[in-house]
């Protein structure tokens, strides 16, 4: 009966062990597969790949880019900002039960942090991103706070449609949360920001160490004789 035993113990020892190695390479798969803190492509490229296409010596790259990111890159990342708004429970889950193992880390974006990082990436494009500019008001202006400051930052790196834009932010320099990033936004804009320098001038004496900094960047770049005026150096 001892052969027979043993027999039966390597047998139950060799399924076990195949079991274990099974259910690591199923946690590794999901580990790899659930989490999403990566860099993403937009018509095949990454954002910054796109940036330096736009930004090369080489006009005709320069000039297909911008084809390619208006009609693709733009429109995706709009998307993504607007309508990427819920997250899979089971998903989440899944990544909460993974990341109680030990030595297991997955990675993950809410949805809100995605909104952002597409309004982050339109904003990264600079002025080839214009079309976004309405989707940003109607960002500003909406209800979903979390994406407030991603959409005024956006529109300062974009500085497109001043009469609009620049009336839309003077406001938020008297807003606690938001002020340094319209005061930086405003400055996007330089001489044509003018109008919203009484508005800065204030923030030369903010609370906020970010508001002033943001404050007296904006104020050289609008206007050097009032930031002349006002002490800044």
């Amino acid at each position: 009966m001892l052969p027979v035993v043993k027999t039966r113990l390597k047998r139950i020892a060799v399924g076990v062990l195949i079991g274990v190695l099974i259910l690591t390479g199923v946690i590794w798969l999901l580990s790899k597969t659930l989490g999403n803190f990566h860099e993403t492509l937009s018509a095949g490229q990454s954002l910054s790949y796109w940036q330096e296409q736009l930004n090369g010596r080489d006009a005709d790259a320069s000039n297909k880019a911008y084809a390619i990111v208006n009609a693709q890159v733009v429109p995706q990342l709009i998307d993504t900002m607007i309508h990427d708004t819920n997250d899979s429970k089971i998903r989440v889950g899944a990544i909460g039960v993974l990341n109680g193992l030990p030595g297991i880390q997955v990675y993950y974006m809410d949805a809100i942090g995605r909104r952002c990082a597409a309004a982050r990436g339109l904003g990264e494009l600079g002025p080839a991103a214009k079309a976004a500019v309405p989707s940003f008001i109607a960002a500003v202006k909406g209800s979903d706070v979390g994406l407030h400051e991603a959409a005024i930052r956006a529109l300062g790196r974009i500085h497109s449609d001043p009469d609009v834009v620049i009336p839309l932010l003077i406001p938020y320099l008297t807003n606690d949360d938001l002020n340094d990033e319209a005061a930086s936004a405003l400055g996007g804009y330089g001489t044509l920001a003018k109008v919203a320098v009484p508005q800065i001038i204030p923030l030369l004496n903010a609370k906020d160490k970010d508001a002033r900094v943001a404050a007296r960047v904006a104020l050289k770049k609008i206007d050097p004789e009032a930031a002349a005026k006002a002490g800044v150096k």
